[in-house]
């Protein structure tokens, strides 16, 4: 909480929580104090010990927005109330609680620092209340005394604030993971998606051009091609970028895919066994894009060729297979067929892609139909 003072500047207030908390702890403090005047004869609850409860609690109510000056009050007030020869037993559960805060809040150095300070003022107010009379009882209780309320709450305090940073820490990380494992499967998508539509268009055009002039029929089929084809590309493109998958492409679309890789010249045959709408979302889409990769390839690289694409939906796999007779692939891999490999592998499935004996090219790959348990 914040306000703004009378030249613009921010005061930071305490939180309504804080205030309730430090409400509830003063209340709690108060009643310790009476039940150990009850059973205490020389204890007595004076108006000195309230006021200084209530002012050690208002100022706890700040820990969060200001933890050193917080714990200095606090210190200060009991320490007041020590040497005053007034009892300390309850009013010693603020400094608790304040020296738990500051370990909690703030920096290592910071908090050795005003907690080591605490130490010795509370130990320096306690030694004018104690009899000297027995230095090795004295100085057992001045070790004591600020090692309990002031040393194990600080410790306790960084422990906490050790496994929140640390807690916070694995998230980001998580959270940066995740961030690089997105902008990965938008790039593969926009990779297939536009690799395999500007293969199509490109090899239409060339048609076109080539006949142009002397069949206009053929270069109009072509033209209608490239308009289906880019007008497809675009609406599967404008899914990645709305990352809106509701609409995009899965292994049911797979004739409309065929189809499209027809008309722009290239026999393809397709054999689907099985019912794809029995196999889960993402393998199903990862089906989808393994077979329009592989046909991109195919209109590519393998020149005039035909296609063939079987996919087998079996009860616990999906097999697929995408062949030609071509000229076969480049001697590297490229950024699709990678694309592809990680994409099957991350589903635990196997992927194979490789020259066929007696010519041509084929790609395989068997996935789990259920995926990967999420």
């Amino acid at each position: 909480m914040n306000l703004r003072s009378g030249h613009g500047r921010r005061v930071l207030l305490p939180s309504r929580r804080d205030v309730v908390l430090a409400a509830a702890l003063a209340a709690a403090v108060l009643a310790g104090s009476a039940l150990v005047a009850y059973f205490q004869p020389a204890g007595v609850l004076g108006p000195v010990t309230m006021a200084a409860v209530l002012v050690a609690a208002g100022a706890w109510a700040w820990h969060r927005v200001a933890p050193v000056v917080s714990a200095a009050v606090v210190v200060a007030v009991v320490a007041g109330h020590v040497l005053a020869g007034l009892p300390y037993g309850p009013i010693m559960l603020l400094v608790v609680v304040a020296c738990f805060a500051v370990a909690r809040h703030c920096g290592s150095r910071v908090a050795a620092a005003t907690c080591a300070a605490a130490a010795i003022v509370l130990a320096a107010a306690l030694w004018t209340q104690l009899d000297a009379t027995n230095p090795t009882a004295t100085a057992a209780i001045l070790v004591a005394w600020p090692g309990v309320f002031v040393a194990v709450p600080a410790l306790a305090g960084a422990l906490v604030r050790t496994r929140v940073e640390a807690a916070a820490r694995e998230r980001a990380e998580l959270l940066a993971r995740g961030a690089d494992q997105e902008r990965l499967r938008v790039a593969r998508e926009v990779h297939d998606v536009a690799g395999h539509g500007f293969a199509v268009v490109a090899m239409q055009a060339g048609v076109a051009l080539t006949v142009f002039d002397e069949d206009p029929g053929q270069a109009r089929i072509s033209l209608e091609a490239i308009r289906s084809s880019s007008q497809q590309a675009l609406r599967e493109l404008q899914a990645v970028l709305d990352t809106l998958h509701a609409d995009a492409p899965d292994a049911r679309d797979l004739p409309d895919l065929v189809d499209r890789v027809r008309a722009s010249g290239v026999p393809v045959e397709l054999a689907v066994t099985g019912d794809p709408r029995a196999v889960d979302q993402q393998v199903s889409a990862t089906v989808y894009r393994l077979v329009q990769e592989a046909l991109t390839n195919v209109v590519r690289h393998a020149g005039p060729t035909a296609a063939e694409v079987v996919v087998e939906y079996g009860e616990h796999d999906v097999t697929v297979a995408v062949r030609d007779r071509g000229h076969g692939a480049a001697e590297q891999p490229g950024r699709g067929l990678r694309g592809l490999r990680e994409r099957v592998e991350q589903l635990r499935g196997t992927f194979a892609a490789g020259d066929r004996t007696g010519g041509g090219y084929q790609v395989t790959a068997t996935i789990p139909a259920t995926g990967v348990d999420r």
